[in-house]
Parts: structure tokens; C-alpha cells; sequence
């Protein structure tokens, strides 16, 4: 009950629900009525005291946040080795801001090829001087976007700087507790560099499994393992330490050392294995509870499982209670509770429980859900405790086993890659709090419950119910999609009678050398095709990509590779753009898939009114599509990157033209939004798509001037974030991030 009663507080200080808000009323109504009057004022201490810690600490982390962007210099950072990040010409560090006394996410952009070598085989703690940018960390800016404020602030990172210039020495080395763990650090870095030189999948799998390092070669791996729904083994992955801890005490009994002396040694080696390890959630976990548990033996009392996880958990949302968002954290306690709680159970029940479970959690977090995942946790369980786990601990550390282990991790990843190909993936959508916190409570119910048939039949029809309304939606909405300096619109008719995509969004690329080139994911992924997918959608009905710059195309590769795309829409001419057929090849869409459109062709296409272009052209700004729409009354126009020029033929050709909602051409630059095409339109409102603190100055001054002049009110991405649209009857609804 300590633990529970935790929990729920943290999440009411952090994220306030009703939902949680009642559960802690339960609890406080069951405690009263146990009649003991110890207990109740025991609790009443432990919610004051729970409260008063967490504000304290969110107020020393506000306290550490800076509140405006600040240029500063000869700033010193300390990191350590095993934190340093090279991608391409991108270095991505944490380490801590000597001044600030705190830590700091640091990003630096490589010059050379033999400045990035340096980085490469950097050993040493680093003293950094450094200048640049400093600012806090911002918070996601679309809906059901990845949090990465809270990621970092679990890690009690609020603030990071975009180096400009750097000086790079060895940190001194002194004998305070600090430096002892940086040369830990250092022999992390040494053995990750040991590990390298494996062969793939015994390399990855080392390093994530024994040092949990994430390799970029194993993301194609753990995209498998994800789609097959056994994210959670890696969660549990702290098991390596029972094996750790098992091989010690043999080898203590064969060499005859007392059992006191491998209870001392393995209290030392645990707290140096967990710095080691990366300090990962669930090593974490495995970690303390050992230590835990072998510390209560040395003073003679017996601790269960389940209350060492209990004390652990307690110590780890002391520490940082926004680790508690984090889905690894979740699913690694709640699972190692199930397993502690069902030892008895055979591996059938113990693994329908598990995945029963895990199934409202990855939900939230992922959104799908693999059909196969329930006969595979049956099937993988033992092999990953007992063929997978002590394989990888094998090859990593008796080298002459080292082929023989990646012979059988590659057939591993062979069959994983085989299974995930398959046809068995259901998007199912984020599902509602209520339906992810009444799951957990109702499979506890299930426990000891009688009536097991009615509450089963409960748990489907609330999933049934629940899925229908994500798929089918009662409103229509336009969505613009905050995607920095670019544009990405969505236009979902009720019911999902229509999907229509205008525009990807995405960065330019230049052709940089090839140790330049980064494999981090674009923002067609994380935000436009993240979104689609909590929303349930996996196909896009129809794509307009109104012309060919790379801020409204280049985002149009990952998305494809995410989301099914019917039909995609260009501007006529655009089809024979050697930059555009490049792009259609690597997004594997088929020419008999694009349809060129142009006035001259069509007047209505996909369900919306074609207004440009006019005729034939090569894709360029002068030639963006315009597209009029209607949505329950209201009326909108996008018109990617057109200038006035070509505002001012519209007009010409269609008098009559009037608008509710104008999505400013061109970011908000002066080259577009004319004064009389906003004088004709008469729109109600103004959406500006542009990237915050963009080079380019958008939304233009004189743009905002020619709005002000026609009152004509507006909403940037650049400072609301996503914008949402809900028309109905002619009336304007406007949802911001804000809200969310």
C-alpha cells in the first residue's frame, strides 16, 4: 500500500487526473476504515512528508532551469567518456556544468573528419570549455509527441547548450567519490570498446544486455522486438545479474572462500556493476534489490522479493520521481511483481498474465499491439532466461565461445526479422487513461474474483468500444503539424471518411560527405507519422506535396515507410523533377501511385478545389499547389509556398473566392500573403506555419502588418505548438498543444 500510495502521488503532483486523484481517496477511504488509528495517522505523515519531498524537489529543478536563451562563454563541462555520442558530424554529450553545479545536455557540430576521430576515441573524463547557446529544454510541441523535457528531467537534466566553440583537455584526477566514478566511467568506455570489436548481433546484444549501451546497428533489432510486443524482456534484462551473482558464489564454493566474504564481495561489486551498467532502470532495479537482499542476510533477517522491490522503487522516485513516465520503468517493476508474486505459476499462465499486463501500457506508449506476442512470451521466456541471457554473457566474456554465439543470436535475430515481416501487427490507437488504469485494476480483481467470465467480457467490449471511437472520429479536423521551419497539414473527415496529407514537412540536405550523414529519425516520424499512428491511422488516403522544396518534402521517405500512402498529388511538371524521382524511388512508391494535377486538368481532385497551378511547370514555389476546401461550413485554403504574384492570378480567376481559415503562404514571409488576396479572402483566422527562432525571420513583419490591417487574427506553430481545427456549423474550434 506505501508504494502504491507513492506512486499515485507522483503522478497526481506531475500530471493531475482525476482518475488518479480517486484512486488515492480509495485508498485513504480503505485505511480510515481499518479502524486503526496508528495506521491512518501514519499515512496522513507519509502523504505530507511524500508531498513535501516532491515539491521540493521540482522547485530545486525550476530553480536550475534558466529562463531565457543566454549566450555564454568559457563555460566548463565534465563528461565522462561513456557519455559522449557521436553521429555523423553531430556530438551529443551530458556531462556537468561546473559553474551551474548541475548536469547538462550538450550538442556540438563536427568541423572535420579528423576532429570526429578525436571524439571517436576520446577515453578520458573531458574538460570542456565551452561557448554557445545555453537554454532550457523544451517541452513536446504535438500531441502524443515523445516527452523529451521529462526524459532528460528524469535524468535531472532541465537545461543544454549548442556548442559554438569548444576546448577539449583531460579532466585532473583527485580522490574524491566524484572522480572514483568517473574512472569508472573511463573502464565502461573500455569494455564498450572491447565489445565493439564482436561481430553484430553479439555486439549489440552485449552492449545493451551487459554495459546497456544502445548501439545504432541494433536499431533494426529492437524495432523487431518492439513490433513483436517483447520490449518488456529487455525491461526484466537486470536478470544477467542473478546470473552474475550465481557465477560468483560458484566459483567462491569451488575456490572454498567462506560465504561472509562472498556476501561482502558482492555488496562492493553490485553498487560498481551498476555504474558499469549504465545505471538503467532495470539494471538499477536488479541491482539494489540483490544488494538489498544480501545486506538483510548479513544482519541476520530475511527480506522478501516483493518488499525489495518495494524499497527500491521508494529509493528510485525519491531520487528522480519523473522516471516513473518512462515505459521501461513501468513495465520493468509491474512485471518483476508479477513474476515475484506467480512464482508457481507454469509458463503458459505466467505468460498469458504477463502479456495481459504489458498490453494497456505499450498501448499507451506505442499504440500497437502484435497478435503473436502472446504465443511468443510463452515460447521466448525460457529462451531468453536461459539460452539468450547466458549466451550473451558467454560470448562477451570466454571469447573462444564467440562464434558459436553469434551463430545462434543470428538465427535469433532471423527469426525475429521473419515474424516481425508478418501480417499480425493491429494499430490500435493511445487509448484512454482511464482504459489503461481500469485494465491493471481489474486483472488485480481477477485475482481472487469468482465472477472471472464477466469481468473478461468487460475488459473486450471496453477495447472494442474504445477502439471504434479512435478509428472513427465524430468531428472533422484540420491538424498543422508544429514541424519546424516546414509545413504538414492533415485534413480528417469524420468518421475517417477521408485521410488527406498536405505536404511532409522536413530539413534541407545538402550533399554533405558521408562521415557528415546522421541516423537519427526525422520529424516525419517522430511527430507526423507518431500521430497518425495514436490516432490509429495507418493509411493516408491521399498526398499532396504542393512543390518540391525540402521543408515540405523530405520528411516524405520516413513517412512512407510508416504509414500507407494510396496516391500522391504534385504539381504538374514536378514527376520529371530529378530531385523528386530520387525521393520517389527511396519512399519505394510507384509511378502508376503519383497523379500530376494542374488547372488546366482538374478543378476537383480528392475531394478539395484545385486553384494552381495553372499549367506545367518544374515544382517550384511559383508553381504550388492551392488547395480550397470545405469542412461542416467552414472553408480553408493551404497554398504551400506561393508567392503574390500567384496569390493575385487566383484572385483574378476566381472573384468570388472567400475563406474562413488562410494558411499563410511561404512560413509567413513577405513574398506571400498579398494584401488583396487577404482583402478578397476576408478569412476569420490566419495559420502560420514556421519554425521557432528560424534564420529566416518568419512569420515577416509585414505579413503580420497586412493581417493587423485586415483584422484579421493568427496562430503560429512557432509559438503554439501543433493547431488543431474543429468546424461545425460554421463556427471555428481551436485546439493548441496547449490544451493537451
Amino acid at each position: 500500500m506505501v508504494a502504491i500510495t507513492l506512486i499515485l502521488l507522483t503522478l497526481v503532483y506531475f500530471e493531475f487526473s482525476f482518475i488518479w486523484l480517486s484512486l488515492i481517496i480509495l485508498i485513504a477511504i480503505r485505511v480510515f476504515f481499518l479502524r486503526q488509528r496508528k495506521l491512518l495517522l501514519l499515512w496522513i505523515v507519509l502523504v505530507v512528508i511524500w508531498l513535501s519531498w516532491l515539491t521540493c524537489w521540482n522547485k530545486a529543478q525550476l530553480a536550475n532551469r534558466l529562463q531565457h536563451n543566454e549566450q555564454l562563454s568559457d563555460q566548463h563541462i565534465i563528461v565522462a567518456p561513456d557519455e559522449i555520442q557521436v553521429d555523423g558530424d553531430l556530438v551529443k554529450f551530458k556531462g556537468r556544468w561546473q559553474e551551474k553545479n548541475q548536469r547538462i545536455q550538450g550538442y556540438y557540430r563536427l568541423q572535420s573528419l579528423s576532429e570526429k576521430s578525436k571524439w571517436l576515441h576520446q577515453a578520458q573524463t573531458a574538460d570542456l570549455t565551452v561557448s554557445g547557446d545555453f537554454s532550457s529544454v523544451s517541452g513536446p510541441t504535438n500531441e502524443n509527441q515523445f516527452d523529451y523535457q521529462r526524459y532528460l528531467g528524469s535524468q535531472r537534466i532541465v537545461n543544454q547548450v549548442f556548442v559554438k566553440k569548444m576546448v577539449l583537455k583531460s579532466h585532473i584526477n583527485s580522490i574524491t567519490l566524484t572522480d572514483l566514478i568517473a574512472r569508472l566511467h573511463e573502464l565502461r568506455w573500455q569494455l564498450l570498446k572491447q565489445l565493439d570489436q564482436l561481430d553484430n548481433p553479439l555486439k549489440s546484444y552485449g552492449q545493451l544486455l551487459l554495459l546497456g549501451y544502445y548501439n545504432a546497428d541494433y536499431d533494426q533489432q529492437i524495432q523487431q522486438i518492439n513490433q513483436l510486443g517483447l520490449l518488456y524482456l529487455f525491461s526484466l534484462s537486470g536478470m544477467h545479474v542473478f546470473y552474475l551473482l550465481r557465477v560468483i558464489r560458484w566459483l567462491f564454493t569451488y575456490l572454498k572462500i567462506t560465504r561472509e566474504t562472498y556476501e561482502w564481495f558482492c555488496l562492493l561489486l553490485l553498487p560498481i556493476y551498476a555504474v558499469l551498467g549504465g545505471l538503467s532502470a532495470s539494471l538499477l532495479r536488479a541491482v539494489l534489490m540483490s544488494w538489498l537482499i544480501i545486506f538483510f542476510q548479513r544482519l541476520k533477517l530475511r527480506l522478501s522479493g516483493v518488499t525489495a522491490e518495494c524499497l527500491v522503487l521508494i529509493v528510485n522516485l525519491a531520487y528522480s520521481p519523473l522516471l516513473l513516465f518512462s515505459l521501461g520503468f513501468q513495465l520493468s517493476y509491474l512485471l518483476t511483481f508479477i513474476l515475484l508474486e506467480n512464482k508457481n505459476l507454469n509458463q503458459i499462465k505466467l505468460g498469458i498474465k504477463l502479456n495481459c499486463y504489458s498490453l494497456p501500457l505499450i498501448l499507451w506508449h506505442t499504440y500497437q499491439w502484435n497478435l503473436l506476442t502472446g504465443l511468443l512470451t510463452i515460447a521466448i521466456m525460457p529462451i531468453f532466461d536461459w539460452l539468450i541471457v547466458p549466451t550473451v554473457v558467454c560470448g562477451t566474456l570466454l571469447p573462444f565461445t564467440a562464434v558459436i554465439a553469434n551463430y545462434f543470436l543470428n538465427l535469433v535475430v532471423m527469426a525475429f526479422d521473419l515474424l516481425a515481416k508478418l501480417p499480425f501487427v493491429i494499430t490500435f490507437g493511445k487509448p484512454p487513461l482511464i482504459l489503461v488504469v481500469g485494465t491493471i485494476i481489474i486483472l488485480n480483481i481477477l485475482e481472487f474474483s469468482r465472477k472471472k467470465q464477466l469481468l473478461w467480457s468487460a475488459i473486450i467490449v471496453a477495447y472494442l468500444i474504445t477502439g471504434s471511437m479512435i478509428r472513427l472520429p465524430l468531428k472533422d479536423e484540420v491538424v498543422y503539424f508544429d514541424i519546424g521551419q516546414g509545413d504538414c497539414t492533415l485534413i480528417r473527415r469524420k468518421f475517417n471518411q477521408a485521410l488527406t496529407l498536405v505536404d511532409t514537412g522536413g530539413k534541407v540536405s545538402f550533399n554533405h560527405e558521408k562521415w557528415r550523414q546522421r541516423h537519427s529519425k526525422t520529424n516525419g516520424e517522430t511527430v507526423v507519422a507518431n500521430y497518425l499512428l495514436s490516432k490509429g491511422i495507418t493509411k493516408i488516403d491521399n498526398l499532396f506535396l504542393t512543390h518540391q522544396d525540402a521543408d515540405h518534402t523530405a520528411n516524405f521517405d520516413s513517412i512512407v515507410h510508416k504509414i500507407k500512402i494510396q496516391r500522391v498529388l504534385v504539381p504538374d511538371g514536378m514527376q520529371k523533377v530529378s530531385s523528386f524521382i530520387r525521393r520517389r524511388r527511396q519512399a519505394e512508391v510507384m509511378p502508376n501511385q503519383i497523379l500530376a494535377i494542374s488547372t488546366e486538368k482538374y478543378h476537383q481532385v480528392a475531394g478539395l478545389t484545385l486553384l494552381h497551378p495553372f499549367g506545367s511547370g518544374k515544382g517550384t514555389n511559383e508553381d504550388s499547389l492551392t488547395l480550397w476546401f470545405k469542412l461542416a461550413g467552414v472553408s480553408f485554403i493551404i497554398s504551400g509556398d506561393l508567392d503574390q504574384a500567384g496569390e493575385k492570378e487566383i484572385i483574378q480567376q476566381h472573384p468570388n473566392l472567400r475563406v474562413n481559415v488562410l494558411k499563410t503562404g511561404h512560413h509567413g514571409s513577405k513574398t506571400s500573403t498579398a494584401a488583396s488576396y487577404v482583402s478578397q479572402l476576408n478569412p476569420k483566422l490566419a495559420i502560420i506555419s514556421a519554425g521557432k527562432n528560424n534564420r529566416y525571420g518568419h512569420p515577416n513583419r509585414e505579413t503580420l502588418s497586412t493581417l493587423k490591417h485586415f483584422n484579421v487574427p493568427y496562430i503560429c506553430t512557432a509559438e503554439a505548438g501543433m493547431i488543431k481545427i474543429y468546424p461545425a456549423k460554421d463556427k471555428i474550434t481551436v485546439w493548441t498543444v496547449n490544451d493537451y
